[in-house]
C-alpha cells in the first residue's frame, strides 16, 4: 500500500479534507457559543429562544442548497453481493443507514448543542429542551434522505437540478417579499413544540417517508443490467452546426460536449450560473456605500467566474483523450483559439446577465465592462501561461465538490493572478489616477490583449507544442 503511487495523494486529499472538517466543526461551535450574545445584543426584548427558533428555516434551508452542491451519493460496490446469497433490502438498509453518518449531518449539533445547554435548558428545563433539540435531529435526518433521493432523481435526468434551483429561489423569493412567511411558520411551529411536547411525534414522518422513497428507488435500480446500461445511456447532442465557424468552431464544440455530457464540468459550469445571484450579497449598501474595490470584486466574481472555474484545469480537462488529440491532424493554434473564443462568448453572456444590477449602482453598467474586457484580453493568456505545467489528469465523471483529484500547485496557484490581479492592479491605480483611472486601465489592458491575440496566441502554440510530450507523459501517469 505504502508503494502505491496513489498513496501519498490519497493521503494528502484525506489530511486537507480533515483539516476542512475541523476548521467547520470549531467555526459552528463557536458559532453556538456566541448566539445567545449575539440575539440578546440585536433583540434585548425578545425571547432568545423563540427567536432562535425563527432564523432555524433559513439554516435548513441553506444546509439543504449546499448538500445538494456538496453532499456525495451513498455508494456502494454492489457486483459481488448481487450473486450472493444476501437481500437486496438488507444491502439497501446498509448503505442507507451508513450514508446517515456523514460530516453534513453531525455538523449541525456543533451549534445546536451549546444553544441547547445555554439557553433552550435554562428557559424551558431539560425535558422540554430534549424534546427541542430530537426534533430538530429529525430536521437534520429528513434533510439528508431527501436530499439524497433528489440527487438520485437528478442523476436520471439533465434538468432536475435546475428545477430544483427554480423552486429554490422561488420559495425563497416568496418569503422574502412576504408573499408567504415560512421562516415565521417554522419559527412558531418549534415554539409550539416546547408547550405541545406531543407533536414530536410528527416530526418523524417526513423523514421515514423519504427514507422508504430511497430504499424503493434502489430496489428499482439493483439490477446488474440497470446499472451498466445507466453508464451507457447517455443523451446525445448535436452541435454540428458549430462547424460552420470552420476548425475553430470543431474545437468549440468538442468542449461544450465535454461539459454537457460529464458530471464535473457540468456540475462547475453550474456553479459559475449560481454566481451570478451575488450580486445580491456584495452590492448591498450598510449605510456606508459600496467600496469602489469591492464593485470590482464583484465583477470578477460574476463575469469572470466561467474564466477560472474552466480554464482552472485547462487543458487538463482533455487529459482522457489527450494523446489522440495530438495525434490528430490539428493546429495548436486552432485548439487555443477554441478556448479564447468561448471564453468571450461565455463571459459576454454573464456581463448581460449583470446588466439588472445596473437598477441598483448605474456604476456598474461600465465597470463589468471594464473587467469583461481585462477578462477576455489578460486572463486567456495567465491560464495558457498556467496550462503548460499542468500535471495532473482529470477524472470528468467525478464529483465537482471537495474533489481535490487531478488539483496541482498550478490549479492553487492560477486563483491569485486571476481573481486577486485585476482587485490589486485596480487598488494601485486607484490611489494615483483614481477609481475612473483604475476602470481605464483595466478596460485598455484587456483591449490591448485582445488586438495582440494574433502574436500571442502564436507564441503560447508555439510553447504548447514544445510542451506536447511532457503534458502527455504527465497526464498519462497522473
Amino acid at each position: 500500500m505504502l508503494r502505491s503511487a496513489n498513496f501519498g495523494k490519497s493521503l494528502a486529499t484525506t489530511i486537507l479534507i480533515g483539516f476542512l472538517a475541523l476548521y467547520f466543526g470549531i467555526l459552528f461551535l463557536m458559532l453556538g457559543f456566541a448566539i445567545p450574545k449575539i440575539l440578546a445584543d440585536e433583540f434585548p426584548d425578545a425571547d432568545l429562544v423563540s427567536k432562535f427558533n425563527s432564523f432555524l428555516l433559513a439554516y435548513f434551508g441553506f444546509d439543504l442548497f449546499i448538500r445538494q452542491l456538496m453532499q456525495g451519493l451513498p455508494t456502494i460496490s454492489l457486483k459481488p453481493f448481487l450473486v450472493l446469497s444476501i437481500k437486496r433490502s438488507r444491502i439497501i438498509r446498509y448503505l442507507l443507514f451508513r450514508s446517515a453518518l456523514n460530516f453534513f449531518n453531525l455538523l449541525p449539533l456543533f451549534l445546536l448543542v451549546p444553544v441547547f445547554f445555554s439557553t433552550v435548558i435554562p428557559a424551558h428545563g431539560t425535558a422540554m429542551a430534549i424534546v427541542w433539540l430530537v426534533a430538530l435531529i429529525f430536521v437534520v435526518l429528513f434533510n439528508h434522505y431527501f436530499s439524497v433521493y433528489l440527487k438520485w432523481r437528478f442523476n436520471e435526468t439533465n434538468n432536475g437540478f435546475y428545477l430544483f434551483v427554480s423552486v429554490f429561489i422561488g420559495l425563497f423569493a416568496a418569503n422574502y417579499f412576504g408573499i408567504i412567511d415560512f421562516k415565521a411558520a417554522f419559527g412558531q411551529l418549534m415554539d409550539l413544540l416546547l408547550v405541545q411536547p406531543f407533536l414530536l411525534l410528527g416530526f418523524p414522518i417526513l423523514p421515514l417517508v423519504f427514507y422508504f422513497l430511497n430504499q424503493s428507488f434502489l430496489k428499482k435500480k439493483m439490477y446488474l443490467d440497470l446499472l451498466e446500461g445507466a453508464k451507457k445511456d447517455e443523451t446525445v447532442r448535436d452541435f454540428s452546426w458549430l462547424s460552420r465557424m470552420g476548425d475553430y468552431g470543431k474545437f468549440i464544440s468538442l468542449n461544450i460536449r465535454l461539459i454537457w455530457r460529464n458530471k464535473r464540468p457540468r456540475s462547475q459550469f453550474l456553479m459559475t450560473i449560481l454566481f451570478l445571484g451575488y450580486g445580491f450579497l456584495i452590492y448591498k449598501d450598510t449605510g456606508h456605500g459600496v467600496p469602489d474595490v469591492m464593485f470590482v470584486l464583484g465583477g470578477i466574481i460574476m463575469v469572470s467566474m466561467f474564466t477560472a472555474v474552466f480554464g482552472q484545469f485547462f487543458p487538463a480537462w482533455h487529459s482522457k483523450y489527450y494523446p489522440l488529440l495530438m495525434a490528430q491532424n490539428i493546429r495548436m493554434k486552432e485548439f487555443l483559439q477554441s478556448f479564447f473564443v468561448m471564453n468571450a462568448v461565455v463571459c459576454t453572456v454573464y456581463y448581460l446577465c449583470t446588466l439588472p444590477y445596473a437598477f441598483m449602482y448605474p456604476k456598474i453598467v461600465y465597470v463589468n465592462l471594464a473587467v469583461l474586457l481585462y477578462n477576455i484580453g489578460v486572463n486567456p493568456y495567465i491560464i495558457f501561461l498556467f496550462g503548460l505545467n499542468s500535471s495532473k489528469s482529470i477524472d470528468l465523471d467525478g464529483s465537482a465538490f471537495f474533489n481535490y483529484q487531478g488539483v496541482g500547485a498550478s490549479q492553487w496557484l492560477i486563483s491569485f493572478p486571476l481573481f486577486f490581479g485585476p482587485v490589486l492592479l485596480f487598488y494601485l491605480v486607484k490611489l494615483v489616477a483614481g477609481a475612473v483611472g483604475g476602470y481605464l486601465v483595466l478596460g485598455l489592458l484587456g483591449l490591448a490583449g485582445f488586438l495582440l491575440q494574433p502574436v500571442l496566441i502564436n507564441y503560447f502554440s508555439r510553447a504548447f507544442l514544445k510542451e506536447k510530450y511532457t503534458l502527455i507523459k504527465n497526464f498519462k501517469h497522473s
